[in-house]
């Protein structure tokens, strides 16, 4: 398996973000270039990082060039493409056709899509049809990512629950991004759902996750994607069920955090790769 960092296009070219793009960034950019970024993240062993791309930007092949450039300068690359976030609207076949095409041009394998903004088009077969397609054409693959339980989304459980999720991946013949928080989140078992579903999971959202009496309402996020061992989820006992299966698939670090973060929770990643080198 090769290990991955979620990054936000608008902070690796600081001079694309716009107004709102100043207010949702990510702390592991704070006070530092992209260079230094950049150098630190493959120092520490990262073998490159998911491309999530930006909320009202329309993202040019220019911007892309500037991407591939940084790619190729410091050999870190992209290793799996992420659409923009969305909350409310829905994300129609003209702009997942497009986030293949930015995919082909960064030569990245794994598109990653939210199921709650795929919305009711999950259920009409053109569309199923439509991403199938687009995935024969360039080679590469689409996956669902399970989002998490909360008050708007009690009535559709396909987008949050275990068995519902996986039950509809597997319909639609799709793959997954397997977000560990989101499912703890949910009530569901990240151990059973990776064994259950490990022919399909290309893709594992890692981060560590606190229960919260107020997490179902405020949600707040302090106590969500934190770095790894600051939480309470099983993830020394995950790894080691990932390196027992031989799991080949990505992971990906997606916490909310500074560098010391990043560093802290790759420390603990190899501590339990050692500790069970060891055993």
């Amino acid at each position: 398996m090769k290990t991955s960092i979620s990054l936000f296009l608008s902070d690796i070219l600081p001079h694309r973000k716009n107004f709102v793009h100043r207010i949702v960034k990510s702390k592991i950019f704070k006070d530092k270039t992209t260079d230094e970024v950049f150098i630190y993240l493959k120092k520490i062993g990262l073998d490159g990082f998911e491309l999530l791309l930006p909320q009202f930007a329309t993202i040019t092949n220019a911007d892309i060039k500037e991407i591939k450039d940084l790619v190729k300068q410091y050999d870190f690359p992209v290793l799996s493409l992420h659409q923009s976030l969305r909350f409310f609207t829905t994300t129609k076949i003209p702009e997942i056709t497009r986030l293949f095409e930015i995919a082909e041009m960064l030569s990245v394998k794994v598109i990653v899509l939210h199921m709650n903004s795929a919305k009711k088009q999950i259920f009409d077969q053109k569309y199923i049809d439509a991403l199938h397609a687009l995935e024969k054409k360039y080679q590469i693959k689409v996956s669902f990512e399970n989002m998490e339980k909360h008050i708007g989304s009690l009535f559709y459980g396909h987008r949050w629950h275990d068995l519902k999720f996986s039950d509809l991946v597997r319909k639609t013949d799709f793959h997954m991004t397997f977000d560990i928080v989101h499912l703890a989140h949910s009530g569901g078992d990240i151990l059973h759902f990776f064994k259950n579903n490990k022919e399909r999971i290309v893709n594992v959202h890692l981060s560590d996750y606190k229960h919260h009496p107020l997490n179902a309402s405020l949600r707040p996020m302090r106590y969500k994607h934190m770095p790894v061992g600051d939480g309470e989820l099983p993830i020394e006992a995950l790894i080691s069920v990932l390196n027992k299966e031989k799991y080949k698939g990505l992971v990906t670090l997606e916490i909310n955090t500074d560098m010391h973060g990043v560093g802290r929770s790759i420390d603990r990643l190899n501590q339990f790769a050692q500790k069970r080198v060891t055993r």
